[in-house]
């Protein structure tokens, strides 16, 4: 345990005192010794482990689970448990700092990176949902989803007094909430916004977020009812002014792996960031992930200089529709073993928060909150696709990767046009790839392998041993 915390980023004084603690939470989910061993396997093969920055990062991320583990334990006596809701880590971070009675939790991408990416043990989560209402198979209900139920079922987090989730892209979400409350006597509530969007609105998300706005300011209130803290508006001001520089270095850290040649990092750490995105963040955490992103950025720049990188230089450069799979880094190692570099995803073309793209109020912190709202994936279908051929132009890629996410009834129907648009508009090859973005049950390796090979020939592109 000890060689695994230390590869984990921990220093050896924070390994004697943080010892037991994670020790307690493996425990709790089942985490042997066998699956420590197979954890530092699995790190150092689809991780660039030797780099400060990516270690820095796991170790925040570990520790997040820990804390999320042992809310209640750490005197958190009431704990609100977010899913699918972007806007969350602003409310969450302006509670968690200001309250020390209340929690909140957003755990999926955590537990997907530990207990999947990392330990290979996540299939189990997915199989409980799947015992209660949520089905595997032909008639696929989405692992994101079923992840929140199976956490909750297997009691791998604490259990919450109230669930928010949100209706941006999603009607099973709120819907899944609706039954936890049905089922296990747990308070529900979510965010809702426009679906009926039009392509002449395009880019233009006024009336998503000034609903979206009004009606995450009514959970707000929900969330005081339940819990007794009063969230003020200046809360999440000093939340969002805080937060800003992570943004600012996420991009930055996009900006270098999309402009390096050969590609600076394995493209499977394109799942780290949006672990960050989900995280409350109190007490110094935040600087801390600052801190993490800017190394690594620094890191990749000097990689970048000495020509270093998982793929050679010249290989193709892609674009991934949807990001890297959540739960099984194997899908990119393999891309990157046949020397295809994944530089981006088309979710990358979400604007910053604070962007006042469409923003009525300038004093409604909550207006701010919802401009991802902008981004690709809440878009009317002709915005998605004006967006990702954008993308496709301004990276000059030689392809798209073109994930369709099956238990996803938002985006699995739009496979086909993207593809159509950007074989017509750009010219340039699309693979597509059925799977669940975070159940790893979905890889079929040697079909995919055999894919990503035809997929290169595609691009003109020989084997990287020709």
């Amino acid at each position: 345990m000890d060689e695994f915390l230390a590869l984990c980023g921990f220093s050896e004084q924070e390994r004697l005192s943080k010892l037991p603690r994670v020790r307690e939470v493996f425990a709790r989910l089942g985490v042997s010794e066998d699956d420590v061993e197979r954890g530092k396997s699995r790190l150092t093969t689809y991780y660039d482990m030797e780099l400060e920055g990516v270690r820095k990062l796991v170790r925040i991320i570990l520790n997040n689970l820990c804390n999320t583990v042992l809310m209640r334990d750490a005197g958190r006596a009431r704990i609100v448990h977010a899913c699918m809701a972007p806007g969350m880590d602003i409310l969450g971070s302006a509670i968690m700092e200001n309250s020390r009675s209340v929690g909140v939790i957003d755990p999926n991408f955590t537990f997907m990176f530990i207990l999947g990416a990392i330990f290979d043990k996540y299939a189990p989560i997915l199989e409980s949902a799947e015992r209660q209402w949520l089905r595997g198979g032909v008639v696929a209900h989405c692992g994101m989803v079923k992840s929140r139920v199976g956490l909750i079922t297997l009691g791998m987090v604490p259990k919450p007094d109230l669930t928010i989730t949100t209706g941006f892209a999603c009607d099973t979400s709120p819907r899944t909430n609706e039954l936890l409350e049905e089922v296990y006597g747990i308070p529900a509530c979510y965010v809702d916004t426009c679906q009926d969007r039009e392509l002449s609105e395009y880019p233009n998300a006024l009336r998503a977020t000034t609903f979206a706005a009004k009606s995450m300011r009514a959970a707000a209130r929900r969330i005081e009812q339940e819990t007794g803290f009063e969230i003020t508006d200046q809360m999440l001001w000093e939340v969002l002014q805080a937060r800003r520089p992570l943004d600012l270095s996420l991009g930055r850290l996009n900006d270098v792996i999309q402009r390096s040649d050969p590609l600076p990092i394995a493209s499977s750490h394109l799942g780290i960031p949006p672990v960050l995105g989900s995280i409350s963040f109190c007490g110094g955490e935040l600087e801390e992930a600052i801190d993490a992103v800017d190394t690594l950025c620094d890191e990749l720049l000097d990689r970048s200089r000495r020509g270093l990188g998982a793929t050679r230089k010249g290989a193709p450069r892609v674009l991934a529709i949807f990001p890297n799979h959540h739960t099984d880094p194997r899908w990119e190692h393999l891309a990157n073993e046949m020397d295809v570099a994944i530089v981006a995803c088309d979710f990358q073309g979400t604007p910053q928060r604070g962007a006042d793209t469409t923003i009525v109020d300038p004093d409604d912190p909550y207006e701010v909150i919802v401009q991802h709202l902008n981004g690709v994936f809440t878009q009317p279908l002709g915005g998605r696709v004006a967006t990702v051929l954008d993308m496709c132009r301004k990276l000059s890629v030689d392809g798209v990767l073109n994930h369709y996410h099956l238990g996803c009834r938002y985006v699995v129907g739009d496979a086909m046009i993207l593809r159509d648009a950007i074989l017509r508009e750009v010219g340039i090859p699309v693979l597509m790839v059925e799977w669940d973005n975070f159940d790893p049950r979905s890889l079929d390796q040697e079909r995919y392998g055999e894919k990503l090979e035809t997929f290169r020939s595609m691009m003109g592109v020989s084997a990287p041993h020709d």
